[in-house]
């Protein structure tokens, strides 16, 4: 007993002095909004049944939303403190930055942020001017045509190799789509039939219309309901109420998603922006922030994993790919026993149970974290890559 003991012991002594060796020098947050109200604006046409009432407008943060993001600003305040970038003072600006697109639901999102990690501090949320944030819209950038076409092809490729039949189905069940007034309006009453059309033009955000398009609108105010907290009977009308039931539909909203955002070409070309500001904290070494926070979409999130070229992964406990209030985190460290710099990110995250019930955050109850893997940066055991590859990869991209 007494040589497992002075074992563990040992392990755990190691491995603390391996943390010790590691020093974080800068952190890049890049968040999606929290919970938000529905953004569809014919949900009433897509079923004969009532919806839930909403207190806020639509696309608007609510009061859940607010509640969650301020946990997190909570738990980033306790754990920078932990981590050396951050004091008990109010941290100017050479200290923490937060930039935020200037919708409501990201701006308050930001602002529930702050409210909670520096209680009584002035900090300023930086914004563009213009109601369209060239930073965060996710838009066309490049007006040739070969782009646009070669675009479409990756899209419709994409489109075309989705098997969403049986979700389809199932969902067409949940709202007893042929009674619906878009089904009577139209005259297409059939998910599995009726097409998709794709839109795709220079300056405006890729999209399809169609089954997969009603079918994403209807799943995202099923999952916001879910995060606020109604009634089980009142999320998709009591159709959800255990896990199998989610993974059941959820491949609808992914599929759309990953049609309108996640093919690389599109990728690169709508990310490119926000790839450029997020360069320059990363490589203006004297003038960058110790810490950002940059508070956008899920299409800002798509579209920059798959632009600098992360590996698939999987968040647990969650049906989202990008949930509601999820950040990835870019963590750089100096190794002090290599002498080099490290690159580590992480999505940082709460579980859709945790969503729900509003669980509080702190560094003793944190939120998930998963370890995510650039393809063009090899990854160690403990999540580390070398810093200078990821340089690379940035001024590859420039």
């Amino acid at each position: 007993m007494c040589i497992l003991r002075c074992v563990i012991f040992l392990l755990l002594f190691f491995e603390i002095r391996a943390e010790e060796l590691k020093s974080l020098k800068q952190v890049i947050i890049l968040s999606r909004h929290n919970v938000r109200t529905p953004l569809a604006k014919n949900l009433e046409e897509l079923t004969p049944k009532k919806w839930p009432v909403w207190r806020e407008k639509r696309g608007y943060l609510t009061s859940k939303g607010v509640l969650l993001e301020g946990f997190m600003g909570v738990y980033f305040s306790q754990w920078l403190q932990q981590k050396g970038l951050l004091d008990q003072k109010c941290p100017d600006e050479n200290t923490f930055f937060i930039y935020a697109n200037t919708a409501e639901r990201t701006m308050a999102s930001a602002e529930a942020f702050i409210s909670k990690s520096f209680p009584s501090c002035n900090i300023t949320i930086h914004h563009s001017s213009n109601q369209n944030d060239v930073i965060f819209n996710p838009v066309i950038h490049n007006s040739s045509s070969t782009f646009i076409q070669k675009a479409k092809e990756d899209m419709l490729l994409l489109l075309n190799s989705l098997k969403l039949n049986s979700s389809y189905r199932i969902l067409d069940n949940i709202l007893d789509y042929e009674n619906s007034t878009m089904c009577i309006k139209t005259k297409h009453c059939d998910f599995t039939v009726d097409k998709n059309k794709i839109y795709i033009k220079y300056d405006t955000k890729p999209n399809v219309s169609g089954p997969l398009k009603i079918c994403k609108s209807a799943i995202d105010s099923f999952i916001m309901e879910y995060y606020e907290g109604f009634t089980i009977d009142n999320v998709a009308w009591g159709s959800l109420r255990n896990a199998e039931k989610w993974n059941s539909i959820i491949d609808l909203s992914k599929g759309y998603h990953n049609v309108i955002f996640n093919t690389t070409l599109l990728a690169k070309d709508i990310a490119r922006p926000l790839v450029d500001f997020m360069s320059a904290l990363f490589l203006n070494e004297k003038t960058s922030p110790k810490i950002s926070l940059l508070m956008g979409h899920d299409a800002n999130i798509y579209t920059i994993l798959n632009a600098l070229g992360f590996k698939p992964y999987a968040l647990r406990g969650q049906y989202e790919v990008t949930p509601a209030g999820g950040k990835i985190v870019f963590q750089k460290y100096f190794d002090t026993k290599a002498n080099k710099f490290l690159l580590k990110v992480d999505y940082v995250y709460q579980n859709t149970e945790d969503m729900r019930n509003g669980r509080e955050l702190s560094l003793t109850s944190p939120p998930e974290f998963v370890t995510l893997e650039l393809e063009s940066c090899k990854t160690d055991k403990e999540g580390f890559c070398l810093w200078e590859d990821f340089v690379k990869l940035l001024n590859g991209m420039s």
